[in-house]
């Protein structure tokens, strides 16, 4: 039933722990396949303490990734973690094949380097989110880890039993947690919004530094233990252990920070918009080293131990980079790492493959498949979200696309060229052009209606549904010239001329996706009811969820265009669910894919309708051919 709330990407975070799959058996005709566009946000970020070629990167919502040549390539690894957003990393030093992943479900240990992971949560750390880990350097079967909002947890054996440290800092998010390589009782940990604290008997008690404000980073000089380095509303230095700090000043908001292993004094600092900053006496001056950086908000740094000038950089959205050489020059190293949140795709209907998928690094253009990965957003779009691209159905040259800042482009050379056509700054969520006529475009605009354009972008008039915040616009292909729209209030119908929309059922519903057939059979996908089905133009629905998941938060649909009783629903936070007779039973059908993803996209390749794309949140385009 209807909820005020905001449609797909709004809705992500409301669905992190809730919900259990249905008992219905998995539909195993095939396995989905990953294929780009490269690329993702980064949240963690660790390299092997005796091999600098091997690095691990966990993701927003895509799960873990894990090089062995140095980024020349990436492979998705821990398949096994329960639910994909990954916090942070500890290498053990002791003994380097054995690593922890903190997540938003519990703490998971890997003893291979990386390649397979099993969670060690137990019953005490299973429901939390670990922010931090930190393993004791000279006791490896001790490791702590700070959480969200429950303090600090410790095992003496490796994680077959924890304990929460009822101290200080019991409900505390503890965003950082380090212990002094050199007097291990000696702990520092960054407190959300309060700042830092240390204890000095091994967590036992925790004492305030004084420094104030949100504390994310923190860094122990390798070399001497009292120089201590903070990003804390500000940059910030101590020279006496945490009593007394001085400012640093980069010339940039710092949001990573890391420190060279083998010489004091030598700090890198990934910013926000500005790359990286480094340092070679110890913060007094700084130095740009953005050379080959194409992405310049730098959100972690790792350097390698065996090789300090080894060093790997993972950017907002556009995947992770690396230097040999200190910084000097910079290379991208994200083949295989997709991990961008994919909002729509779209095909041109010409070449069979060729595809735009809309998503948060701008605009991209797929060739072979998604063999191939070209950024072909307009200049003031290549960073930042696009939220629609749709290639118009009787010329596969004319694209469009949209985002809540630039409002609506059109490409007429399929997107080598675009021309803005108004509606910036507006919450556009959807976007259809009028089959027959490609100047008459509709945007559905969140809180504000669907808005229309007769010439072309030359001028727009808002054309109704101004209080039912419309989130997608579809046209019926059985019934030239007319529209519907789904909304936070159920269904309408206008025609392609006209102003006034009539109620098309589902009154009360909160309709995130609307997907009609050749036939002009309606599919309406719900926020919280799952899917309903209408072979009478909206007059009458029927609810279709036998075997849905207990979650029937529908974000995308797909009809087999060669069987319209294949049907396709992505599921939020649970992947894709398909029916062979028309709604009637649904079963699994998301083997292969990231765990747990939220599917944005289902589109059938007009051109090669045995294969069906799904651009999820996190984790890119996967494809598959489904099969009978």
């Amino acid at each position: 039933m209807k909820s005020k709330c905001l449609p797909v990407s709004a809705l992500v975070l409301l669905f992190s722990f809730a919900f259990s799959a249905s008992g219905a058996a998995p539909d195993r005709a095939s396995a989905w396949k990953a294929i780009g566009p490269p690329g993702g946000t980064i949240n963690a970020l660790a390299v092997h303490p005796t091999n600098a070629d091997t690095v691990l990167c966990g993701t927003y919502y895509g799960g873990i990734y894990r090089t062995t040549n140095g980024g020349g390539s990436w492979q998705p690894v821990g398949r096994s973690v329960v639910y994909p957003r990954i916090r942070g990393f500890a290498f053990s030093r002791s003994s380097p094949g054995t690593v922890y992943a903190g997540t938003d479900q519990g703490i998971y240990r890997s003893t291979n380097g990386g390649a397979n992971w099993t969670s060690i949560s137990g019953t005490l750390l299973a429901r939390r989110v670990v922010l931090s880990i930190a393993i004791h350097p000279s006791s490896p079967n001790t490791v702590f880890t700070g959480s969200a909002g429950h303090g600090i947890y410790k095992t003496t054996n490796d994680g077959s039993a924890w304990t929460w440290m009822s101290n200080d800092l019991s409900y505390k998010d503890i965003w950082q947690l380090v212990i002094d390589p050199s007097h291990p009782k000696t702990m520092y940990a960054c407190v959300g919004s309060e700042g830092l604290y240390k204890s000095q008997n091994g967590g036992a008690t925790w004492t305030f530094t004084g420094r104030t404000g949100y504390a994310y980073e923190f860094a122990i000089d390798p070399l001497n233990s009292k120089i201590l380095y903070l990003v804390a509303d500000g940059f910030w230095k101590s020279t006496d252990g945490g009593a007394t700090w001085s400012a640093l000043s980069p010339g940039a908001t710092v949001l990573a920070l890391a420190l060279d292993p083998r010489k004091s004094g030598v700090l890198y600092a990934g910013t926000y918009n500005s790359g990286v900053y480094k340092s070679t006496d110890g913060g007094a001056t700084w130095s740009a080293a953005n050379k080959g950086l194409t992405a310049l908000e730098v959100r972690k740094i790792a350097l390698a131990r065996t090789s300090s000038a080894t060093i790997y950089a993972a950017t907002l959205l556009d995947g992770v980079f690396r230097t040999k050489n200190g910084g000097a020059n910079w290379v991208a190293a994200r083949k295989g790492f997709n991990a961008t949140n994919v909002m729509r795709i779209a095909f041109d209907g010409q070449t069979a493959g060729t595809l735009y998928a809309a998503c948060s690094p701008g605009l991209y253009k797929g060739k072979g498949g998604g063999a191939s990965w070209t950024s072909v957003a307009p200049s003031n779009a290549r960073v930042g979200e696009i939220r629609v691209v749709v290639v118009h159905s009787k010329n596969p040259l004319i694209v469009y696309l949209t985002n809540s800042t630039i409002g609506v482009y059109q490409s007429k050379d399929g997107g080598q060229t675009w021309k803005a056509l108004g509606m910036g700054f507006m919450s556009i969520v959807d976007l259809a052009a009028d089959p027959a006529h490609p100047e008459r475009i509709f945007v559905a605009v969140w809180d504000k209606g669907v808005f229309r354009t007769l010439n072309g972008g030359g001028s727009w008039t808002n054309i109704g549904l101004k209080t039912k915040s419309p989130v997608r616009v579809v046209f019926d292909p059985s019934s030239p010239g007319t529209i519907y729209a789904a909304t936070e209030d159920g269904v309408y119908r206008s025609t392609a001329t006209g102003t006034t929309w009539t109620p098309a059922g589902l009154k009360t519903f909160n309709v995130y996706n609307l997907t009609i057939d050749k036939n002009g059979v309606m599919y309406a996908g719900t926020g919280g009811s799952g899917v309903y089905k209408s072979t009478d133009h909206g007059a009458n629905w029927t609810a279709q969820n036998v075997g849905m998941p207990d979650c029937r938060y529908i974000n995308a649909f797909a009809v087999n265009p060669s069987n319209p009783q294949d049907l396709y629903a992505g599921v939020a936070n649970l992947g894709v669910y398909r029916s062979k007779d028309g709604g009637a039973n649904w079963t699994y059908f998301g083997g292969g894919l990231c765990p747990r993803v939220m599917v944005f996209s289902l589109v059938f390749d007009p051109k090669d309708t045995a294969t069906l794309y799904a651009g999820t949140q996190g984790a890119g385009i996967y494809k598959i051919k489904p099969g009978n």
